[in-house]
């Protein structure tokens, strides 16, 4: 069930961080009855907490419904308050321990790459070292590597599913454009971008969401390559746009990648 701030009840103690405690819901204008209709279900009573951070900001909403033998007491209230309280503790904790785990993948993942750059690869186990550790970096689904060749105008690849040569027009779609320009990508909604050739989707099944584009540039500054990522995933598999943090893990990533394109 999604809702957004300020929707119903429980959006209304979101947005306003304050405690709610109704004896019958159905009688109250905030509240958005379409959930007992689909379900059959009868909402009466209802109390609902915000669960905040440190800084006072509402990260969720605690809400308890239909207590049996009537409306809930001043002491629910101070019980589901005290909570509300733990449970944006817990979150915290959470939160602070999911980043520990990420910053450890991105450092280990780095090494990683550092170590097996220092072989003596082609150009094209080169391509396919660096996608499968720029995805780990930043927790990307699916990645890609093009290097530009300027000659044909295009940009091609190789396909870690297949190992054949994929080639694409040089201005085609975010990477085209990322390869073109020389700029970094960060698109939250692939859809939305008119850039983004939806066919392969199409094709696939597949749903691309959230698209990351950087330049692999050479000393002089001339662009090499692109890496583009999809879809960062976070821990429980819900995908998500590419953070800020991520553009420059990706772009320290793509400087130790482009002195290993030049000489393979």
């Amino acid at each position: 069930i999604r809702i957004n701030p300020g929707q119903g009840i429980a959006g209304h103690v979101f947005a306003s961080k304050q405690l709610v405690n109704i004896k019958d819901c159905y009688k109250d204008l905030r509240f958005d009855p379409s959930h007992d209709k689909a379900t059959g279900y009868k909402t009466e009573s209802l109390l609902a907490v915000p669960v905040t951070n440190f800084e006072h900001e509402a990260v969720a909403v605690l809400q308890a419904i239909n207590k049996h033998g009537g409306a809930f007491s001043a002491v629910d209230e101070v019980i589901l308050s005290t909570l509300g309280e733990h449970a944006g503790i817990a979150l915290r904790n959470a939160e602070v321990y999911k980043e520990a785990l990420a910053a450890g993948d991105r450092a280990n993942g780095l090494i990683r790459m550092i170590k097996s750059l220092t072989q003596d690869l082609g150009t094209q186990s080169t391509i396919l070292t660096i996608t499968t550790h720029a995805g780990d970096l930043v927790s990307a689904d699916r990645c890609t590597v093009f290097i530009v060749d300027n000659r044909s105008e295009e940009l091609w690849s190789i396909s870690t599913d297949s190992g054949k040569e994929i080639r694409i027009p040089k201005a085609l779609g975010i990477a085209g454009d990322c390869a073109t320009r020389g700029d970094i990508m960060n698109v939250p909604d692939a859809y939305a971008d008119s850039r983004f050739n939806q066919e392969f989707d199409k094709v696939t099944g597949y749903r691309t969401q959230s698209v990351l584009a950087l330049p692999i540039k050479d000393e002089k500054g001339a662009v090499l390559g692109v890496i583009q990522m999809i879809n960062r995933k976070e821990v429980d598999g819900e995908v998500v746009p590419f953070s800020d943090e991520d553009v420059q893990v990706m772009e320290t990533f793509c400087t130790l990648v482009g002195s290993k394109l030049q000489t393979s």
